[in-house]
């Protein structure tokens, strides 16, 4: 099964560099790092809190893939999409919000995460928060350029 972790990494950066134009990545790398350091930041305090633990390819305890192949990718297409289309942000945020706790209940079902003291409701209720800041952040980048 940690195939999946790198089918759904490269996938997902696949998607990324398929639907966002060349042009505009430059202005998104911001919201990548940023979402990266995010992802990095939240699973240190899963991990070290005991909140869950990650059973496929890890280094210290964290899933690399996790926080360099997909949230990236992910916080970049969510951004993106949101300034393509803004009738739609609110319903493109929700996506993701869900896609996520669906991919991290995968993942549980398929043995590559093992929750403590936490559990799929408690991880869709996390990516409100998570996205959240991905949106504040792209807000203040683009106030402050």
């Amino acid at each position: 099964m940690n195939l999946a972790y790198r089918l759904v990494g490269v996938g997902l950066w696949l998607l990324f560099l398929l639907i966002v134009p060349r042009r505009q990545w430059r202005a998104l790398y911001p919201t990548l790092l940023f979402t990266a350091l995010l992802a990095i930041v939240a699973d240190l305090l899963g991990v070290v809190y005991g909140q869950w633990e990650y059973i496929g390819p890890t280094t210290g305890g964290l899933s690399l893939w996790s926080d360099l192949g997909f949230a990236p990718p992910q916080g970049g297409l969510a951004v993106y999409i949101s300034k393509r289309y803004p009738r739609w942000t609110w319903l493109n945020w929700f996506f993701w919000i869900g896609a996520n706790g669906l991919g991290e209940w995968l993942f549980v079902q398929w043995g590559l995460i093992r929750y403590h003291q936490w559990t799929t409701f408690k991880a869709s209720l996390f990516y409100i928060p998570f996205f959240a800041l991905i949106y504040l952040q792209e807000r203040w980048w683009r106030l402050e350029g």
